[in-house]
C-alpha cells in the first residue's frame, strides 16, 4: 500500500507538472499559429492595397498599405515573442536556419520600405512648362527706318510731238519711287532690309525662341520622369525583397511551428499515456488492497463483536462496582463528617473550660484538623457525585493573614507528628481583607504541605508567604513551600501534574489524606488565575511555588 501511495505521489508531483508544461507548449503553438495567420493576412492586404493604389492612384490605398505594414511588423514581433516563450520552439527554429533570417532584419526592411517616398501620382510641376514671353522692348528701341525717294527722268519733246501724243492718248508721266530700309539691332546682331524681309526675320527668330523653350521643356520633363521612375524602381525592388524575405521567414516559422507542434503533441500524448497507466495501476492496486482490507476488516469486525459482547458485560460489571463505590464513598463521607463535627464541638467546649495555653493550642490543632478532614470529606463526596463537574470558586470575604496563620499553625502540629519542623515566614499585614475562596486556599496548603511532610523524615519544611499588588482591585499571593526530603526524580517530575500518577517512591511512604495530589492543586490554582512550579533534586530539596490572584472587597 505504501508503494502504491509513493507511486501516486510520484505521478502527481513529478509527472503531472510535466504534462502541464507540455500542455502549455501546445497553447504556445496555438498562439504562434494565430500570429502566423495574422502575418500572412497583413502581407496579402499590404500587397493588394499597393496594387490598387498603382492602378487607381487613390491615397486611401496608400494609407491602408502603410497600416498593413505596421500591423505586419507588430504581428511578426508577436510571433517572435511567442516563439521565445518556449525553449522547444526556439530549438526547432535554430535547426537548419540561417542567422540572417531574423525578425530584426525583416523589421529593418519594413522600416526602409516605409522610408521611401513612393509618390507615383505626384502633382506635375506646371511651373516648369510655363512659357517665357519674348523681350521685344529692346528690339523696338533699336529699330531704325530710312526712307529715300527717286524720280524717273522724262525726255523733253516738241510741240507737235506732244499734240500727237495727246491726240493718241499717250501721256508721259514722271514717276517717283520711295525706298524704305528697316534696320533691327538685337544684341550684337544687326539686320537691315525691307519691311518684308525684316518681318520674315522677326517671325523666324520668334519661332526659334519658342522651339528652344520647348526643347528645354522636354529635357526637364525627361529628368522629372526619370527621377520618378528611379524612386518607383527602388520602392518596388525593396517591396520585392520584402516579399521574398517574408516568404522565407514565414516558411521558416511555419516549418518550425509544424515540427514544434507535432513534437509537443507526441510528447504530450506519451506523457498523458504514462500518467494514465500509472493511475490505472494505482487504481488496480488500491482496489486490490481495499478488497484485502475489507476481508481483514470483516475478520476484525467478527472479533470486535466478540470482544464487544465481553466489553458490554465488563461495562455492566464496572458500572455496578462504580455505583457500589459511590455508595460506599458517600456513606463513609457522611459517617466521617458526623464524628468529626462531634469532635470539633467537644474540642471547642473543652478549650473554653481549660486555661492551660499548651492544651488550648493542642485543642485548636485538633479542631482545625477535624475541620480540614471535614472539608476533605465534603470534597471527596462532591468529586464522587460529580466526577466531570467543573471546579469553581465560592468567594467569601475574610482576613487573609488570620486564615493563613490558622492553617499553618494547625499544620505545624501535624508536621511534628512526622518528626519534622515547620518554619513559617508570613509577611502579610493583619489588615489585609480579601474576597476569595478560603476553603480552596486551605485545601492548597493542606495538600502541598502535606505532600512535603509525607516525603520528609526528621527534616525541615519552610513556608514563605508574601503579598504584592497586581492589577486594579486585586492582590497576588506568593507562596513557596520548601522541604529537604527525599525529592522527586527527573522522570516523575515530568508527570507530576498528571492525574493518578504515582512516583517510584510513593510505595515507600505513608499515604496522606484522600490522595488529591498536585493535579487537583494545579486545577485549583488555575481557578485563581495563578501558576504552580515544582523543582526538585533527589535527596536534597523540593521547592513548590505558586501564586494566587485574590480580589479585594471593593471589586
Amino acid at each position: 500500500m505504501q508503494l502504491i501511495l509513493l507511486l501516486i505521489l510520484y505521478n502527481e508531483i513529478f509527472n503531472e507538472p510535466k504534462l502541464q508544461e507540455l500542455e502549455a507548449e501546445l497553447h504556445i503553438s496555438e498562439q504562434a499559429q494565430h500570429f502566423s495567420d495574422l502575418t500572412k493576412d497583413d502581407y496579402i492586404t499590404a500587397q493588394n492595397n499597393l496594387q490598387n493604389y498603382i492602378h487607381t492612384k487613390d491615397d486611401q490605398y496608400l494609407l491602408a498599405y502603410n497600416d498593413a505594414l505596421t500591423s505586419l511588423n507588430k504581428n511578426i514581433q508577436n510571433l517572435a515573442n511567442t516563439a521565445g516563450k518556449s525553449d522547444l520552439f526556439s530549438l526547432h527554429l535554430k535547426k537548419g536556419s540561417s542567422s540572417k533570417m531574423s525578425v530584426n532584419n525583416i523589421n529593418t526592411k519594413i522600416d526602409s520600405l516605409r522610408g521611401i517616398e513612393f509618390i507615383p501620382n505626384a502633382p506635375f510641376n506646371y511651373n516648369v512648362f510655363k512659357l517665357k514671353t519674348v523681350k521685344y522692348d529692346d528690339i523696338l528701341d533699336s529699330i531704325n527706318v530710312e526712307t529715300t525717294v527717286s524720280v524717273d527722268s522724262v525726255e523733253r519733246k516738241g510741240l507737235f510731238s506732244r499734240v500727237s501724243n495727246a491726240i493718241a492718248g499717250k501721256v508721259d508721266v514722271q514717276k517717283e519711287k520711295s525706298n524704305v530700309v528697316l534696320t533691327l539691332r538685337k544684341g550684337s546682331n544687326v539686320s537691315s532690309g525691307s519691311i518684308e524681309k525684316q518681318l520674315e526675320y522677326l517671325f523666324k527668330n520668334t519661332n526659334e525662341y519658342y522651339q528652344k523653350q520647348f526643347q528645354d521643356f522636354k529635357q526637364n520633363y525627361k529628368k522629372q520622369l526619370a527621377a520618378v521612375k528611379k524612386n518607383d524602381a527602388g520602392f518596388f525592388d525593396t517591396n520585392k525583397e520584402l516579399l521574398n524575405y517574408s516568404n522565407l521567414l514565414l516558411r521558416k516559422y511555419n516549418d518550425a511551428l509544424v515540427s514544434f507542434t507535432n513534437d509537443a503533441r507526441q510528447k504530450f500524448q506519451a506523457q498523458y499515456q504514462t500518467n494514465k497507466q500509472i493511475r490505472n495501476y494505482a487504481i488496480i492496486g488500491v482496489i486490490f488492497f481495499m478488497v484485502l482490507i475489507s476481508v481483514i476488516l470483516a475478520f476484525i469486525t467478527r472479533l470486535t463483536f466478540a470482544y464487544e459482547t465481553r466489553l458490554v458485560a465488563a461495562q455492566k460489571k464496572i458500572e455496578q462496582n462504580l455505583n457500589f463505590k459511590n455508595r460506599i464513598v458517600g456513606m463513609i463521607s457522611h459517617e466521617i463528617r458526623s464524628p468529626l463535627n462531634i469532635i470539633s464541638i467537644y474540642s471547642r467546649g473543652i478549650r473554653r473550660q481549660i486555661e492551660d495555653q499548651e492544651v488550648q493550642e493542642s485543642l485548636k490543632s485538633i479542631e482545625f484538623t477535624t475541620h480540614s478532614l471535614s472539608l476533605l470529606a465534603n470534597q471527596i463526596l462532591d468529586l464522587s457525585k460529580n466526577e466531570n463537574k467543573k471546579l469553581e470558586l465560592n468567594k467569601t470575604t475574610f482576613n487573609l493573614k488570620y486564615e493563613l496563620d490558622e492553617v499553618l499553625k494547625s499544620l505545624s502540629s501535624f508536621v511534628e507528628n512526622n518528626e519534622n519542623k515547620l518554619l513559617v515566614t508570613n509577611s502579610i499585614t493583619k489588615d489585609v481583607i480579601v474576597h476569595s475562596d478560603v476553603v480552596k486556599i486551605h485545601q492548597l496548603f493542606y495538600n502541598i504541605v502535606g505532600n512535603a511532610n509525607k516525603f520528609t523524615k526528621k527534616g525541615q519544611i519552610s513556608v514563605n508567604v508574601s503579598l504584592e499588588k497586581a492589577v486594579k482591585n486585586t492582590q497576588r499571593l506568593l507562596v513557596e513551600v520548601k522541604d529537604n526530603g527525599a525529592g522527586i526524580n527527573e522522570e516523575d517530575l515530568k508527570h507530576i501534574f498528571d492525574s493518578y500518577h504515582q512516583g517510584a517512591i510513593s510505595d515507600e511512604v505513608k499515604n496522606l489524606g484522600a490522595g488529591l495530589g498536585l493535579n487537583l492543586c494545579k486545577e485549583i490554582i488555575e481557578l485563581f488565575k495563578g501558576k504552580i512550579k515544582v523543582r526538585s533534586k533527589q535527596n536534597v530539596e523540593t521547592v513548590v511555588t505558586f501564586d494566587l490572584i485574590l480580589d479585594t472587597p471593593g471589586k
